[in-house]
């Protein structure tokens, strides 16, 4: 039997909690690689986008002077002259000037450019060089460019290729040296070569600020497939890249070198015949699945030795609690002393115990509980009843004022008016306080209540009413406006040492009642106004507990569908503002149960 409660609680267990998560951990590790993949080639295209601008912004630096000589005749003319005439002549400086002024802004502003020069073929090898002036082959340091204009094919404008030059003892520099031919305006033969030559530590600087990915590398291929600069500065560790593949392959593709494969994306320049090629090791795609991977393995190992530690324990606790049960199910029925009862609920099984213990010995004690319950009930009746007689109580005690003010007086007076009208409005505060009643019933009554408060402030305030008669079918709440008139006149007309009007202005806006209350006492302050109006939302009456009681008890009735608004000014008076449905004998039920 305990076998067959492990096994089964074991596969309950199990198949919930496992299932789940390997589901979860196999989506994740498909959906995060795709979208690795997917975002690391929007990224490589971003970026070799990017690295084409800048490499060729750099490579535009010669423009202006390729474009000034290309549509210049005569500039070519002199540089010509000046090249091939011993010594520069007086009428060439201004032209010699010329040439200067265009090679050396670039060459000092920009960091990269180390130097340009401007060559026509000429016996003496002389050329211009920036920031040097006119030099030649036999006295200037660098020279190495020179044997590279017979590789540059016939039918190639721009050829780029890298080398190392060395101006002084045991310092190399190199450089990256970009070959433009211009010619005369109206020739297709070349003329002349213009050489700038970059630092190709600037430009695998440039190329590594723009990488994405740990371990990526971004280089230039020129035509041949030899690599002119590159991002990172070990030795050729991916010479497994040809030109061939590139351009035989798509801009994507997936190339396995010996220690690792790469996913290579490039692109072409046809400009300056530059291919850009970006690589990066495969296995950055596959970091995050395959720390999902071990995390999936590992949550699942653990899952599964809690769940044993659980099932053995749950197990083992039921079967116990299933042996109590039973055995106390038989001493129960032979009259013998049951198991004690365990301290608290903690599932099924206790919870069985403790009823079936208390079923045999525990009767006669849930009767006199029961019993109890009665007589508290009962005697919380009597007190409701009670606390109901007290109201009915004032009011039949002030009829029989009311009449026995008459027989003293012989007939009607101003006091047994007054308790007329009181014993009006108590009348009508207590019977079914719950319920809603017409608008005429409500003014009917609030009238009774504006003739009392007439002979307590005689002289003191003008009251009138402004309505529709064919809204006072309209239902509202009762009670609604004398603890409003209360508040005008004793927190207003009152304080105000003045004679006051009060109106109250009845009007219907499609299916909402609108209602203001207007008097014209002391008014409030600015202060004193925020105070009250922050007042009705934090449960605090601030003296003005007609105007918090009205509030409550409309949000009681309309829940949200309900607008109360208070305006002042000190001096002038107040206005209270209510808004809310309006209520017919049929929709009263309907509007209550939107409400709760």
């Amino acid at each position: 039997m305990r076998k067959t409660f492990f096994t089964k609680y074991l596969v309950r267990l199990m198949l919930p909690l496992l299932v789940p998560l390997f589901l979860l951990g196999s989506f994740a590790i498909l959906i995060s690689q795709n979208y690795m993949k997917k975002e690391i080639n929007t990224s490589n295209e971003r970026m070799m986008e990017q690295a084409k601008n800048s490499v060729e912004s750099i490579f535009q630096v010669s423009d202006p002077i390729y474009y000034t000589l290309n549509l210049n005749s005569r500039l070519i003319s002199s540089l010509k002259l000046i090249m091939r005439s011993p010594n520069l002549q007086p009428v060439d400086s201004d032209n010699f000037v010329t040439f200067m002024n265009m090679l050396n802004p670039p060459a000092n502003i920009k960091p990269v450019v180390h130097s340009i020069y401007i060559y026509l073929n000429n016996d003496g090898g002389k050329f211009l060089a920036s920031n040097e002036g006119l030099t030649s082959l036999d006295t200037y340091y660098d020279t190495s460019w020179y044997y590279f204009l017979e590789r540059i094919p016939k039918d190639v404008n721009v050829f780029v290729e890298n080398r190392m030059v060395r101006r002084f003892e045991n310092q190399d520099t190199s450089l990256v040296t970009v070959f433009r031919k211009f010619s005369s305006p109206g020739s297709s033969k070349p003329e002349g070569y213009i050489i700038m030559n970059l630092k190709t530590e600037g430009l695998a600087n440039m190329l590594r600020e723009l990488l994405y990915f740990p371990h990526q590398s971004l280089f230039l291929l020129q035509q041949d497939g030899h690599k002119v600069a590159r991002s990172d500065r070990e030795a050729a560790s991916d010479e497994w890249i040809t030109v061939k593949e590139l351009l035989d392959s798509p801009q994507r593709f997936e190339v396995a070198a010996a220690d690792n494969s790469y996913m290579v994306s490039s692109q072409r320049s046809e400009n300056y015949g530059i291919t850009y090629v970006s690589a990066t090791p495969k296995s950055y795609f596959y970091q995050l699945p395959i720390r999902l991977v071990y995390l999936t393995v590992v949550l699942l190992t653990i899952s599964f030795v809690l769940a044993l530690l659980l099932v053995y324990y749950l197990s083992k606790r039921n079967y116990n609690s299933l042996l109590t049960i039973v055995r106390t199910i038989e001493n129960g029925e032979k009259g013998l002393p049951v198991p004690e009862l365990p301290g608290r609920v903690t599932d099924e099984y206790s919870y069985i115990l403790q009823r079936t213990v208390k079923r045999f010995i525990e009767q006669r004690y849930l009767q006199v509980q029961l019993s109890e319950k009665k007589y508290k009930l009962k005697a919380m009746e009597m007190m409701a009843l009670q606390s109901n007689i007290n109201p009915h109580f004032l009011a039949n005690t002030l009829r029989t004022v009311f009449w026995k003010s008459m027989d003293l007086t012989g007939g009607h007076n101003e006091v047994s008016g007054m308790i007329d009208h009181l014993s009006e409005v108590v009348q009508y505060s207590i019977s079914d306080s719950d319920k809603t009643v017409t608008l005429k019933e409500e003014i009917y009554h609030t009238n009774h209540y504006i003739q009392i408060l007439n002979v307590r402030y005689r002289g003191k305030f003008h009251f009138s009413w402004e309505f529709e008669e064919s809204l006072t079918a309209s239902r509202v709440m009762k009670l609604l406006f004398q603890p409003i008139i209360e508040n005008a006149i004793y927190h207003g007309i009152k304080e105000s040492n003045r004679f006051g009007y009060i109106k109250v202005r009845l009007r219907r806006k499609g299916d909402m009642l609108h209602i203001a209350i207007i008097d014209t006492g002391i008014g409030m302050r600015k202060e004193r106004l925020q105070q009250v109006r922050k007042g009705l939302h934090r449960e605090e009456t601030g003296g003005h507990i007609g105007i918090y009681n009205t509030y409550k008890r409309l949000q009681l009735n309309h829940g949200d569908i309900f607008s109360f608004a208070i305006f002042s000014k000190y001096g002038w008076g107040t206005v209270i503002r209510m808004e809310f449905p309006i209520l017919t004998e049929g929709t009263e039920a309907e509007v209550f149960e939107q409400t709760i």
